[in-house]
């Protein structure tokens, strides 16, 4: 019998609403989910029997603007890294293994290294790099370049994008959903279209754009800013890092950065998997995760 996750919200000491994913309260290994750009806490694996598989505690947090998470017009990473922080302390959490997929994959960066004590592990799944970095210019997808350069030159034609696809899936979702998911490869395509995963990446869109796109603007600008990184960062916490070979959302050449960033990671490079092979190998990355 398939469990259920529980979505649930709390207030932080500012007195901000955050959302969040919960399942397994009597299991074991506590892991933290970090979501990725234009998606949410709600786009995760639909099976929690999965995690039950694994003894596995686990919570999904929505930053600022998604789901019911509050609108916040200016933050940082490490602004989230905190929130982070205070969610945990008001959960009785002492440390978790982190799991950062895509640009959730960034968050989870900054939270490990201004919170080492707090993690078990650091997995990096299809994971962002820093944006506005001399390190990593050249290396920067044409998407994310393109974004980038945007919020840092006219951020309001950023805005007016993302308010536009906001409108546009509150026209017609499945017309949206459909018209994104034919622009995939055609490995994420099979993952998209499955009919499986297909509600748990709607959900992922529509809890992100629902605040008139004003929730995935902010996130932009967030990624967007100057992040302070460490000259040896994570020398005591274990890191696993994933890649698909076709992902050409976040590429290869980003995780060969990340292994030289973390070069005592283990590195799992999967061929003809892309952007969404954290949902077709959900169960071996938790089990990395928690092992």
């Amino acid at each position: 019998m398939v469990g259920t996750y529980n979505d649930s919200l709390i207030h932080l000491k500012d007195e901000r609403k955050l959302s969040y994913r919960e399942y397994g309260d009597t299991n074991e290994n506590t892991v933290l989910f970090f979501h990725g750009f234009g998606s949410s806490a709600g786009a995760i694996h639909p099976d929690p029997n999965i995690l039950d598989a694994n003894n596995i505690r686990f919570f999904a947090v929505n930053r600022p603007g998604y789901g019911a998470s509050d609108l916040a017009a200016n933050y940082s990473p490490e602004d989230f890294a905190d929130t982070v922080n205070d969610f945990l302390m008001a959960k009785n959490i002492d440390k978790a293994s982190i799991i950062g997929w895509s640009a959730g994959g960034l968050y989870s960066q900054v939270f490990a290294e201004k919170y080492p004590e707090r993690v078990s592990s650091l997995n990096l799944v299809s994971s962002a790099i820093p944006l506005n970095s001399k390190e990593t210019r050249n290396i920067l997808p044409s998407n994310w370049k393109m974004i980038s350069s945007m919020n840092r030159y006219l951020p309001i034609l950023t805005k007016y994008f993302f308010k536009s696809f906001s409108k546009k899936l509150t026209k017609d979702l499945d017309s949206a959903i459909q018209e994104s998911i034919n622009q995939m490869v055609e490995e994420d395509k099979k993952v998209a279209n499955d009919p499986i995963m297909k509600p748990a990446i709607i959900r992922g869109a529509v809890e992100s754009y629902h605040n008139r796109g004003l929730g995935v603007y902010s996130d932009a600008r967030a990624l967007c800013k100057n992040i302070s990184t460490k000259a040896q960062p994570l020398l005591d916490t274990k890191v696993n890092i994933w890649q698909g070979s076709e992902d050409n959302v976040w590429t290869p050449a980003a995780s060969e950065y990340l292994r030289q960033r973390y070069p005592a990671s283990t590195y799992s490079f999967i061929e003809k998997e892309g952007h969404l092979l954290y949902l077709s190998h959900w169960n071996e990355i938790l089990k990395k995760a928690v092992e």
